[in-house]
């Protein structure tokens, strides 16, 4: 699977696009960045 590459790209695209995915389902932007957060890597 080709993948798009962004230079200064800090959050993965899957995770983008489900948040997104989420927000027009019907989530507010809040509750949907609350559900990424299982998603974030711990530096």
């Amino acid at each position: 699977m080709n993948q798009i590459k962004f230079e200064r790209n800090r959050t993965p695209n899957y995770i983008g696009m489900y948040s997104l995915y989420m927000y027009f389902l019907g989530l507010s932007l809040r509750n949907a960045s609350k559900a990424v957060v299982i998603f974030r890597e711990e530096k």
